[in-house]
C-alpha cells in the first residue's frame, strides 16, 4: 500500500522519472550495479530479468470492481470524521454540563447521534451479512438503525426544545436520590 501510495506522487509520475526509470528497467542484464525501487531482500529472492519495474507492480484489490459510472466511496475520509467527532465529544460533554444552553445542547445532540449511528451501522454491517442471515434482514437491520437514530435524534430534540434541556436532566437524574439515602 505504501509503495502504491509513492507511485501516485507527483514526483514519481514526472515524465522524466518514468523515462529514466523504463530505461534502467529494460537495458539487458550486464555486470553494472541494480538500480531498482524494490527492497535489497526482495530483489535477492527474485531473478531480475528485463522486464520493467513499473510493470512488475500490480494492483492489489479484495472486492470486486464497480462497474457503475459513479466514483468509488472513499471511506478514509469518513474515518477521519468519526474521529474527529468522537475527540470533539471529549471536551463538549463535560462543557456542556458546565454551561448548560440551547446550542451546545443541540450540538451534543447531534455528534452524539451522530457517533451512535454510526456505530450501529458498522455492527449491524459487520454482523448482519447477507451472505449469512439472507437478502431481507441486512436491510431491515440498516432500516432499524436509521429509524432508531433519528427518533434518539429527535427525542433529544424535544428534550431540548420543550423541556429542561439536555445537560439539566443530566444534573437532575445525578440528583436524585434512593430511599435508602433519606
Amino acid at each position: 500500500m505504501a509503495l502504491s501510495t509513492l507511485l501516485r506522487a507527483p514526483a514519481i509520475r514526472s515524465t522524466i522519472f518514468t523515462q529514466q526509470i523504463m530505461k534502467l528497467a529494460t537495458q539487458p542484464n550486464m555486470k553494472r550495479p541494480v538500480v531498482s525501487m524494490l527492497p535489497a531482500s526482495t530483489l535477492a529472492l527474485k531473478e531480475i530479468n528485463s522486464t520493467p519495474i513499473i510493470n512488475s507492480v500490480r494492483s492489489f484489490r479484495t472486492s470486486p470492481v464497480r462497474l457503475s459510472d459513479e466514483k468509488p466511496h472513499d471511506h478514509s475520509k469518513l474515518w477521519v470524521i468519526e474521529k474527529a467527532v468522537a475527540a470533539l465529544m471529549i471536551p463538549l460533554l463535560p462543557m456542556g454540563l458546565l454551561v448548560p444552553n440551547r446550542i451546545l445542547d443541540s450540538v451534543i445532540a447531534i455528534l452524539i447521534c451522530a457517533h451512535s449511528f454510526w456505530g450501529l451501522e458498522a455492527i449491524a454491517i459487520d454482523y448482519v451479512r447477507a451472505s449469512v442471515v439472507g437478502p431481507i434482514l441486512p436491510k431491515i437491520a440498516l432500516g432499524l438503525v436509521y429509524l432508531i437514530s433519528i427518533a434518539t435524534l429527535g427525542g433529544l430534540f424535544y428534550i431540548i426544545s420543550h423541556d429542561v434541556g439536555i445537560a439539566n436532566m443530566i444534573k437532575q437524574i445525578w440528583a436524585i436520590k434512593s430511599d435508602r439515602q433519606k
